[in-house]
C-alpha cells in the first residue's frame, strides 16, 4: 500500500491561520504559509475522513466527500490509536515510508518502531508501514562514543555503557507517562523529506529512536518530542525556516484538522503572552502559573512553574491547589444534583447523579481561568475542563500531583488547550496564546 497523504486544501482564514476543507488524496505535501512557516495537518481518530475510510458515513459539512478512498489516512483506522493525542504524518528513508506519530511536547527526542521488533512490538496496523532499516539508502546507526550518543543518554539518565558494542549501536530506553510505557532500541540517524518533488527540505542526518521492544498499548508509529533538546523534531527542523518558534492548535471538535507550523506565525492575532523558558532539572518548556480563578473565586496559590506538556491528558496541579479547586467544584456541581466518587481515585475528581443520566447541561459547569506571569489568562471552555463517561461519570482533566507520584509537580496537558492557538516562540522568549485559532 502506498503511505503517502496529501495535505488537505490550505486556505488562509483573514488572521493567517489555516483551514482545511477537503479530505487527503493518495498523495502528501507539507505547506510553507504566509509567514515562511512549514504547515503540518494534525488528525484524530474521529476525523471525517478516518471515518469515511473505515467505511462510516461523513458528519460534518466542513469537510467535502471526494471520490479518492486511497486514503494512508487508513493509518489512524486503529481504534487503539491514542484518544487524546493528535497526530502527524512524517516520511522517513530512502525511499521515504509515512509512519504516523504522535506530537510530545514533553518528550525529548523521537521515535519509530522499527524492523526487526525483537521483544515485545506494538500493533500499529493503522500508522503506516513499519520502518525497515535494511530498505533505507541513506540509514545509518548512531556510534557508541558519539556526541550524540552521549548527549542523549545524558538527558535521558542512562549510563554511557548502553551501548551494543558488537556493531557500535548506541543504545537508548525511554519511559512515558508514570513508567508504565516505555521504548527501547538503536539510536539511529536518516533523511526525513518534508514537501515532495525537489520542492520542499530534505534533512540527511535526522536523529531518532529505532524501537525494538516497545510497550505502548497505542496504535500510532511512534512518538516525535517537541521539548527542549537538539534531538526534539523541533530543532533538527527548525533549520530550515526563518525563525524560531512552532504553533499548533488542537481541534475540541476532534472531526475537524488541527494544524502545526515550525517557523514564523502571525501575531496580529495572539491575544496574550507570557514568558517562556525550560522546566528546572528537566528537557521541557514551562511557565509561570501565577493562579487559578474558579467562577469567580480565586484560590490560594504562589506562582509556581507548570510544564507544557502535549503527550499528557491531564493537567496536573499542586496538592494544595487540586484540593482548593475540588473544594469549589463539589460545591458548584452540588447544586446540579452530583456527588462527588472515588471511581479513578482521590487524585481525580468524577462526580455522579443518582439517575445516572448522560450529562448534557455543559454551559452549567464551573468556569476554570489559569492565569501566568505578564497576566495572560487562559479560560477554559466546559469541554476542556470536563469529560463524561458512562463509566466514569462526569470527571475533570485535572489530577493531583500525586498522582504522577512527585509532589509540586504541575503540567498542562493537552486538554486544556482545546481550539486554542498556542506558539512556543523562542526566538522572542515567550510563550503566545489565540482563542477560537482552529
Amino acid at each position: 500500500m502506498d503511505f503517502a497523504i496529501l495535505l488537505l486544501l490550505l486556505i488562509f482564514a483573514p488572521a493567517g491561520m489555516p483551514s482545511f476543507t477537503s479530505c487527503p488524496s493518495s498523495t502528501f505535501d507539507h505547506v510553507v504559509n504566509s509567514e515562511g512557516a512549514l504547515e503540518f495537518p494534525l488528525f484524530h481518530t474521529d476525523h471525517p475522513c478516518v471515518q469515511q475510510h473505515r467505511g462510516r458515513p461523513m458528519s460534518t459539512e466542513s469537510i467535502s466527500e471526494t471520490d479518492d478512498t486511497d486514503l494512508p489516512i487508513d493509518l489512524i483506522r486503529n481504534d487503539s490509536i491514542n484518544n487524546f493525542a493528535f497526530l502527524m504524518p512524517v516520511q522517513l528513508g530512502t525511499p521515504p515510508v509515512w509512519n504516523l506519530v504522535a506530537v510530545d511536547t514533553g518528550s525529548p527526542f523521537c521515535f519509530v518502531q522499527c524492523r526487526p521488533c525483537t521483544l515485545w512490538c506494538n500493533d500499529q496496523e493503522g500508522a503506516g508501514q513499519i520502518f525497515d532499516p535494511k530498505k533505507s539508502k541513506s540509514f545509518r546507526r548512531i556510534g557508541c562514543s558519539a556526541k550524540a550518543c552521549r548527549a542523549l543518554q545524558s538527558r535521558l539518565r542512562l549510563p554511557f555503557k548502553a551501548c551494543m558494542e558488537k556493531e557500535d549501536s548506541c543504545l537508548y530506553s525511554a519511559s512515558y507517562g508514570k513508567g508504565s510505557y516505555y521504548s527501547v532500541g538503536k539510536l539511529v540517524a536518516d533523511t526525513i523529506s518534508i514537501g515532495r518533488d525537489g520542492k520542499g527540505y530534505s534533512i540527511p542526518s535526522f536523529i531518532f529512536g529505532c524501537s525494538l521492544d516497545i510497550e505502548y498499548d497505542q496504535g500510532e508509529a511512534g512518538i516525535f518530542g517537541f521539548g527542549a533538546a537538539p534531538s526534539s523534531f523541533f530543532s533538527q527542523v527548525v533549520r530550515v525556516v526563518n525563525y524560531r518558534a512552532f504553533s499548533y492548535c488542537f481541534p475540541s471538535d476532534r472531526k475537524k484538522t488541527g494544524y502545526l507550523s515550525i517557523g514564523d506565525y502571525n501575531r496580529d492575532n495572539s491575544t496574550s503572552y507570557t514568558p517562556l523558558f525550560v522546566a528546572h532539572q528537566r528537557p521541557v518548556f514551562a511557565l509561570t502559573l501565577d493562579k487559578v480563578v474558579v467562577n469567580g473565586i480565586t484560590l490560594i496559590t504562589d506562582p509556581s512553574e507548570m510544564m507544557v506538556d502535549t503527550g499528557a491528558k491531564w493537567t496536573v496541579l499542586r496538592s494544595d491547589t487540586f484540593s482548593q479547586l475540588e473544594t469549589v467544584i463539589s460545591k458548584a456541581l452540588g447544586t446540579l444534583g452530583y456527588k462527588r466518587t472515588l471511581v479513578l481515585g482521590p487524585n481525580h475528581m468524577c462526580y455522579e447523579e443518582d439517575l445516572f443520566t448522560v450529562f448534557r447541561n455543559w454551559s452549567a459547569l464551573p468556569v476554570v481561568q489559569l492565569s501566568f506571569d505578564m497576566g495572560a489568562t487562559l479560560t477554559l471552555a466546559p469541554e476542556s475542563s470536563f469529560h463524561f463517561r458512562s463509566s466514569h461519570g462526569l470527571c475533570t482533566y485535572f489530577m493531583r500531583d500525586a498522582g504522577m507520584g512527585k509532589a509540586g509537580l504541575q503540567l498542562m496537558g493537552n486538554s486544556v488547550t482545546r481550539s486554542i492557538g498556542v506558539t512556543f516562540d523562542f526566538q522572542g522568549g515567550r510563550f503566545a496564546f489565540r482563542d477560537g485559532d482552529c
